[in-house]
C-alpha cells in the first residue's frame, strides 16, 4: 500500500494523518482515495521523506469550485504563518501567484489544488485536495550557486526544523484559517496573502502575461493591467 494510518505528527482533532512512503506523492494518493471514497474530509496524507515537507488534505466544500479554489492560497497563508512562528527572524516568506512559495526571494516549493476531472466551476465539487510541497534540503543534482531561483529551508537558516515540525505547525494554522474562512470568507486570508505577495501592486510581471500587477479578486484570481485594461486570470483555471 502507498499510504497507511500512522500516529506520526500531532495534528488538530479534525485531521486524521496517513503516512506516505518516500517517493509517493501525497497529493496523488489523496486524490485517488477521495475519488474512490477511501478518504474524506479531514484526511491528511503526509510524506515520510525527510528531505521535503509534503502533505495533502481532503476537503469537502459546500461552495462552488470557483470559490473553493482559494483554499491553496489559504494554505499558503498558513505556511507563511507557520514558518514565521517556528523559523528564524530573518526568514522572509513571500508568495507568487498562483501557488509558488519563496524564502528570501527564491522558490522553496508550492501549494496545489486538485479536484474531480468533471467538476464545473459553478457547482460544488464532491471534494478538493489541497497540498503543499516544501524543500528542506537542496537538490543534490544542482551545484551550489548554480540556480539562484530556488533554495531550500535548511539553506535559509532553518537547519533545526524538520518535516514533522513544519507539518504540525502548518496543520494548526491551516485549520485556524479554514475556520476563519468558514465564518467570514476569503477576505482575511486575501489580505494576508497580499501582505506576503512577491509583487506589489503596480509592479511589472511577466507571468502569466506581461503587465502590471493589480492584485487578487475576491476568488483569488490574478488581476493584471495590460495596456490600461484589467484582465482577470481565474484561480481555478490555473490549477488545471
Amino acid at each position: 500500500m502507498s499510504a497507511n494510518s500512522q500516529s506520526g505528527p500531532s495534528l488538530p482533532p479534525l485531521l486524521k494523518g496517513h503516512a506516505c512512503l518516500p517517493g509517493i506523492d501525497p497529493v496523488s494518493v489523496a486524490l485517488e482515495g477521495a475519488a474512490s471514497g477511501s478518504f474524506g474530509a479531514g484526511d491528511l496524507l503526509w510524506s515520510l521523506d525527510t528531505h521535503r515537507a509534503a502533505a495533502a488534505v481532503v476537503l469537502e466544500p459546500e461552495i462552488p469550485l470557483e470559490k473553493a479554489a482559494v483554499m491553496p492560497l489559504v494554505m499558503m497563508v498558513a505556511i507563511g504563518d507557520a514558518l514565521g512562528a517556528i523559523g528564524p527572524p530573518n526568514l522572509g516568506i513571500t508568495f507568487r501567484w498562483p501557488f509558488t512559495i519563496l524564502a528570501n526571494g527564491a522558490g522553496i516549493g508550492e501549494a496545489s489544488l486538485r479536484f474531480p476531472a468533471d467538476a464545473d466551476p459553478k457547482t460544488t465539487p464532491s471534494f478538493i485536495v489541497v497540498g503543499f510541497d516544501l524543500a528542506l534540503e537542496p537538490d543534490p543534482s544542482v551545484e551550489p550557486g548554480e540556480d539562484y531561483r530556488h533554495t531550500a529551508l535548511h539553506l535559509e537558516g532553518c537547519g533545526d526544523i524538520g518535516a514533522i515540525d513544519i507539518l504540525e505547525a502548518v496543520a494548526r494554522h491551516f485549520t485556524a484559517w479554514v475556520d476563519t474562512f468558514g465564518e467570514s470568507g476569503f477576505a482575511s486570508a486575501h489580505e494576508s496573502w497580499m501582505f506576503r505577495a512577491d509583487h506589489q501592486p503596480g509592479s511589472e510581471i511577466s507571468e502569466p502575461c506581461s503587465g502590471r500587477f493589480i492584485g487578487l479578486d475576491e476568488d483569488g484570481g490574478l488581476l493584471v493591467d495590460i495596456s490600461g485594461k484589467t484582465r482577470c486570470f481565474p484561480l481555478w483555471e490555473a490549477a488545471q
